[in-house]
């Protein structure tokens, strides 16, 4: 069988620029992970606050959960805590917000 060996040649420039884009796509991926490990890393360093760690847990009645329970407002509020944060987030950086 006759295989073609994928190589370039020093006069194919279009080998050379699907390279340099290779490169590129890895060079920003790295960037992007740097940036989300460095923000992990920021929020990890973030100490609970002394309220929370003191507060006792908040608990309603049976008859409401059993009421709410068809609405699902645990992933409701999940949602939404995490939307407003990721908002909060993402209005602080310069180019964005």
């Amino acid at each position: 069988m006759n295989e073609e060996i994928n190589t370039c040649s020093w006069y194919d420039p279009s080998c050379a620029l699907q390279w340099m884009q290779a490169e590129m796509t890895a060079f920003s991926i790295w960037v992007y992970d740097s940036i989300l490990s460095g923000l992990a890393l920021l929020m990890e360093s973030i100490p609970i606050p002394d309220f929370l760690l003191n507060s006792s847990s908040f608990t309603i009645p049976q008859s409401v959960a059993w009421a709410a329970s068809p609405f699902q407002l645990e992933v409701g509020l999940a949602i939404i805590v995490s939307a407003y944060t990721a908002r909060f987030i993402l209005r602080r950086i310069p180019g964005i917000g």
